[in-house]
């Protein structure tokens, strides 16, 4: 027999727990965790739903959109990002995702660590030591410009590129606000407001003059957009411009966005541990003895592959994710209502300490093959879950080795002293600002 979840704590009357999400967003959550599986939130008219429990967030999560569509988080993005692969539901996302995935898979991508190299080699090629630098936006733009990069290789594109790359920042903090600010802000001649609008024109014309210009050229430039415009589904039926646009916009802020994010986040963290700096380079000295990593020597960087997944699970970006339930449905033993709302945070349930131990702590040797064996495999889910799981996953784990294989063999961080680093959970969870300063190796 189904029963009803109980009410989080920090309900207020008439305003339920609208004012503890938005004050405290991640930390709201983390802090009713142990509340139980599921919470009723009570944040207006809608029944919505926490769900803590790692089982559940599968079941209703990995749903391929025909129980649980997308919620209310992912309905305000829709007329920002259009019908990509990570807003859309359905047969039509099935349709998307079997075209987009090819240009991500392992066996055959659309891009190798030699692209990615050159691109991390131009992104720092002003670097210098004794500067200071805000590792969170670089490591941001660092992002965005591999996945252009991998999308449009065509020197054709050069103009459309750097116009997406100077625009997506702006974009993003616009996003951001309007997932989780009333409709009332987006309205209001703010500066923040201004920028948005005009990165979001730039980026629109960017888009489709790139995909213009490789329709009339014609050409299989071995890029994502190439293999994208090659795609064709089931019926034999290519993409339209609009679904090409995007899919495209959808990558680039998926892609340049968490991969970003994470990478500042391992800066900080190798920083702030000398021992997991001090493995890191001793592993760099063995596999690569000084010379440029290759797509060959990534499976034997064994230790960097661990501060990944430990970065991943301790800084994971998917901080709030939502669906909505299409019909009265029974999630384990708990009575979910049509039109309710789901919210689960990847961030929190990659936190929790029934699961992992000491779980604030930064601990890439939990990951030793003894060790992970601990924690149940399908606990780990920093990409998402089912037909939902990131098409792009593979890009951002070999650009997070790339650059953890690169970086490091030039420069030494050192963070700025009395700068206190903040988690910003907007649209995906950030830094506030990671200011170090670089030190020649």
């Amino acid at each position: 027999m189904a029963v009803h979840a109980p009410p989080a704590s920090g309900k207020l009357p008439l305003l339920g727990h609208i004012p503890a999400l938005a004050l405290h967003r991640l930390s709201f959550i983390e802090s009713v965790r142990h509340e139980g599986p599921v919470l009723r939130i009570h944040l207006g008219r809608t029944p919505t739903y926490l769900v803590n429990d790692y089982a559940l967030y599968r079941e209703a999560f990995g749903d391929l959109g025909t129980v649980y569509a997308r919620g209310r988080f992912f309905r305000k993005l829709v007329p920002l990002l259009g019908n990509g692969l990570g807003t859309s539901d359905g047969p039509f996302h099935m349709r998307q995702r079997r075209m987009v995935q090819p240009a991500f898979h392992p066996a055959k991508p659309a891009y190798d660590a030699a692209l990615l190299l050159e691109v991390v080699n131009r992104q720092t090629a002003s670097w210098r030591p004794g500067t200071t630098v805000d590792l969170a936006r670089e490591m941001d733009r660092l992002g965005v410009a591999v996945i252009t990069k991998a999308l449009f290789s065509a020197g054709s594109a050069v103009g459309e590129v750097r116009a997406v790359q100077e625009s997506i920042a702006d974009f993003m903090v616009g996003v951001g606000i309007r997932t989780v600010a009333p409709d009332l802000v987006e309205r209001l001649p703010l500066p923040v407001n201004r920028r948005f609008d005009a990165a979001s024109d730039r980026l629109e014309r960017a888009i489709r003059t790139v995909i213009a210009t490789y329709r009339e050229e014609g050409d299989d430039h071995h890029d994502i957009l190439s293999m994208l415009m090659a795609a064709r589904d089931a019926e034999g039926r290519p993409m339209s411009d609009r679904e090409l646009r995007d899919e495209v916009l959808s990558l680039v802020v998926a892609g340049g966005d968490t991969t970003g994010h994470v990478l500042g986040w391992a800066f900080h963290e190798i920083a702030r541990h000398p021992d997991v700096e001090r493995e890191l380079h001793d592993e760099l000295r063995d596999v690569l003895s000084g010379r440029a990593v290759t797509t060959d020597d990534l499976p034997k960087l064994t230790y960097i592959q661990r501060v990944i997944k430990e970065c991943l699970r301790l800084r994971n970006p998917g901080w709030i994710m939502m669906r909505r339930a299409t019909k009265d449905v029974r999630l384990g033993r708990y009575a979910i209502p049509e039109g309710a709302e789901l919210m689960v945070s990847g961030t929190s349930m990659l936190r929790d300490p029934a699961l992992w131990p000491e779980p604030d702590r930064f601990d890439p040797d939990r990951w030793l093959p003894e060790r992970a064996k601990e924690v149940p495999r399908e606990a780990y889910m920093p990409f998402g879950v089912g037909t939902r799981q990131c098409a792009g996953e593979h890009l951002s784990r070999m650009t997070m080795a790339v650059v953890l294989a690169t970086i490091p063999a030039r420069f030494r961080f050192r963070p700025v002293p009395g700068h206190r680093v903040k988690e910003v959970p907007l649209g995906t969870m950030s830094a506030n600002a990671l200011p170090m300063t670089l030190e020649a190796r």
